[in-house]
């Protein structure tokens, strides 16, 4: 049973409520392959490596397949300062889209569009460019701590994959519910992306019963490890999707100008900027429920899973959220007020009486209404079981409001 989305130009004006409410990206225990071939001891400093990088200039082209058959083929120019999240794109080649050019400082994105000299404004509130030096620090690190005989220490270094870099918002949907859970990482030598030297990387779950498929390799400059390739593959309700983004003509250090990142709006534009969530983060319930005029749940977890933290949004999407965690896996239940009719309201899945809709994957997600509210359970690294119990410990306990 598949879920009923918004449309797209409404998701991408509401990404930043939802994913604050519903986000689940956690970090997770791994092992290592004792079977990859001969790698070198990584001794320099990764992150400090990463960082160090000033400038990226060449083309990105980023394919997606489904089921073996080429659906998107995208090429932009691209200039970027990895450390800041600063960024220029200018589409090249690729299906119609109605934004041509984006322009990023690291704190604010720009979207340009293609046909009127109009320009969406939209602020960023993550930090996932600053900490990709360190997602991959770690992924060297667990190679390092792995022993000959591939032994792994009782406390290896938490690791995580990439994120898929998606260039619109059907395909922010699509790469949304892979990636996270127990992952393995092993070395798979070297090989020559752009005329560069790079180490190869592969990610896959350790829990193989996951009818997700996940798989991410990693193609890595070996002097300032930037990935040079990205291939990340998954199933979901029997479809294969392999999204895979590849640089070609790179330049390192190109001497970047600030004017770069700086966005040239043409006089006649108009600037839209949709209204953006204030997300408060506090580390009880209790403070949560002090704070919040939206009732918060009241999910019952399995007893190894503490609460990490819990939100409340204000913007146009009202909402709560509460992350769990044990040592393995991730669960997170929101609640927030945006709607939406699922496609089959007849099917048999339902929580305290309401139709809901439970996806399956490397991430598991249950959604449902109840009166004004959207709920969605969502995890990784734990069974459909316990996320369908969760969601009925939650309910529908009324409007929620107080």
């Amino acid at each position: 049973m598949a879920t009923k989305r918004p449309s797209t130009e409404r998701a991408v004006l509401l990404v930043a409520a939802l994913v604050a409410l519903a986000g689940v990206a956690g970090s997770a225990w791994v092992a290592t392959s004792a079977s990859a071939p001969d790698r070198p001891q990584f001794d320099d400093d990764v992150a400090d490596q990463y960082d160090a990088i000033q400038g990226v200039e060449g083309t990105r082209t980023t394919t997606i397949e489904r089921n073996g058959t080429v659906e998107s083929t995208r090429t932009y120019a691209v200039q970027l300062r990895p450390d800041t999240g600063e960024k220029r794109l200018s589409l090249r080649e690729g299906p119609e889209s109605r934004f041509g050019t984006r322009v990023s400082n690291g704190s604010v994105l720009w979207l340009y569009e293609r046909e009127t000299p109009n320009v969406t404004r939209i602020e960023l509130d993550d930090d996932r460019a600053s900490s990709r030096g360190d997602t991959i620090a770690r992924l060297f690190a667990r190679l390092n701590a792995t022993t000959g005989d591939g032994e792994t220490p009782a406390e290896p270094p938490t690791v995580e994959p990439l994120p898929v870099v998606p260039e619109s918002a059907a395909q922010s949907g699509a790469a949304t519910g892979v990636g996270g859970g127990p992952l393995t990482v092993s070395y798979g030598g070297t090989d020559t992306v752009a005329d560069r030297e790079v180490y190869v990387l592969r990610l896959t779950p350790v829990n193989e019963s996951t009818d997700a498929n996940y798989e991410q390799t990693l193609w890595l400059d070996a002097e300032n490890y930037f990935p040079l390739k990205q291939r990340t593959a998954w199933t979901h309700e029997g479809q294969r999707t392999v999204m895979t983004t590849t640089y070609t003509d790179v330049a390192f250090d190109p001497g970047l100008d600030d004017d770069t990142f700086t966005p040239d709006i043409p006089e006649n534009a108009t600037v839209h900027s949709p209204d953006t969530a204030e997300t408060t983060t506090y580390r009880s319930v209790g403070a949560l429920r002090e704070a919040s005029d939206v009732a918060v749940p009241d999910p019952v977890v399995p007893p190894t899973y503490e609460l990490t933290y819990a939100t409340q949004t204000n913007g146009r999407v009202q909402g709560v959220g509460l992350r769990y965690a044990n040592r393995t896996s991730v669960v997170s239940v929101a609640k927030y007020s945006f709607t939406y009719a699922d496609e089959d309201d007849e099917g048999e899945l339902t929580i305290d009486g309401r139709p809901a809709t439970l996806t399956t994957g490397q991430r598991v997600s249950l959604s449902w209404n109840c009166e004004d509210y959207r709920y969605t359970v969502r995890g990784t690294g734990i069974s459909a079981d316990v996320v369908v119990d969760i969601g009925e410990s939650v309910g529908c306990p009324g409007a929620g409001g107080r």
